[in-house]
């Protein structure tokens, strides 16, 4: 039966959500239907943990920016934690139920061994006085042996069956956690996907010392795309540009849409030159190609990138190695684009400036 909103539900809602709108527009939150979520729970106060956190940040006059309000419903909202934890509980508890089924079909066969022996040595008797009472005796112990058996192989057959259920749920969850780090666009990882890469690149440099370069590239005059022929070009041109970075990669690393037209590239076990020689490979193979109108054939250009690279070093940090490729990034751009810098040419700005 559908339950019906009171009047004071309705007044609530409707309460509520002006609040969340006036709340929003005072932080200058792009009204998502992820950040509304957010910020509509904080103004009904129905987590107090959240409340507690977002007026704390507003105390301290913190910027509500879209990678702060990512963060925040990820903490709160995200059930990829649930998700990991569930994956790693059904895979012990597969395990688990295969060591069980493996000792069942041992039993199984141990029981119809001793089965056909028991029933050998009853044929073996002769009929000499008590032997007929022997031969009562061994076969209920047959009889219930069997039943024994009976009751091992169904049960079997029910591990089995729970076996595949767990097999199939893994799956499709292991799907869920893909997805969740896919761009539905270009699929390749998103955001979420290249923090959990770097989490993971971060934590082999600092355990066995594994170098690995990061490079940030973006698609020179992108909004033109957009303008000049709508975003479904616009998309076209993404789609391009990840294909090609993905190709060009290989299993070398690890590709992301880090946001917008700007894309994200790991590459463990490199040193700043491995960087640079591929996002020059990457950069020659755009550069060759052109988008166009399938219908009309028309041509809308060539897309180019500019390319930003840095290498992670015992002096760097999470924050220092992503500043270092977005600045030789902006170097790129301000050096008329279509072009690879890494760290050693801000380097050799920072000296010629200081000599100046």
């Amino acid at each position: 039966m559908a339950k019906f909103l009171s009047d004071n539900d309705k007044d609530f809602i409707w309460n509520n959500s002006g609040m969340t709108l006036n709340l929003m527009t005072e932080y200058e939150v792009v009204p998502t239907p992820q950040n509304y979520h957010l910020w509509y729970t904080h103004a009904a106060q129905s987590d107090l943990n959240l409340t507690k956190v977002i007026d704390s940040m507003i105390a301290k006059k913190m910027p509500f920016n879209e990678e702060l309000n990512e963060k925040l419903y990820e903490k709160f909202f995200s059930t990829e934690k649930e998700l990991k934890t569930i994956v790693e509980t059904g895979a012990t508890f597969q395990k688990e139920l295969a060591k069980i089924v493996s000792v069942l079909k041992e039993a199984g066969e141990d029981t119809s061994v001793h089965t056909r022996t028991l029933l050998d040595q009853m044929g073996k008797l002769s009929d000499f006085e008590g032997s007929n009472e022997l031969k009562d005796i061994i076969q209920v112990i047959v009889a219930d042996t069997n039943k024994i058996k009976d009751q091992s192989e169904k049960l079997e057959g029910k591990l089995e069956e729970s076996t595949t259920k767990i097999q199939s749920l893994q799956t499709n969850l292991e799907n869920s956690r893909i997805e969740s780090r896919t761009d539905a666009l270009t699929n390749i990882g998103n955001r979420k996907y290249f923090e959990e890469k770097m989490t993971e690149y971060l934590d082999n440099f600092y355990k066995r010392g594994d170098d690995f370069c990061l490079i940030l590239c973006d698609i020179d005059f992108f909004k033109k795309f957009n303008d000049n022929y709508g975003h479904q070009v616009g998309d076209q041109v993404l789609k391009v540009v990840a294909h090609i970075i993905k190709k060009e990669l290989g299993l070398k690393g690890s590709a992301a849409r880090y946001g917008g037209e700007e894309f994200a590239i790991l590459l463990p076990k490199a040193k700043l030159e491995d960087g640079v020689k591929l996002a020059e490979q990457i950069r020659k193979a755009l550069s060759q190609r052109t988008i166009k109108n399938k219908n009309t054939g028309a041509h809308f250009g060539r897309i180019t990138m500019s390319f930003g690279v840095a290498n992670m070093n015992k002096h760097s940090s999470r924050e220092d190695l992503i500043q270092k490729s977005d600045s030789a990034l902006y170097l790129s751009k301000c050096n008329g684009r279509n072009m690879v810098q890494s760290e050693l040419q801000l380097d050799q700005v920072v000296t010629t400036t200081a000599s100046a």
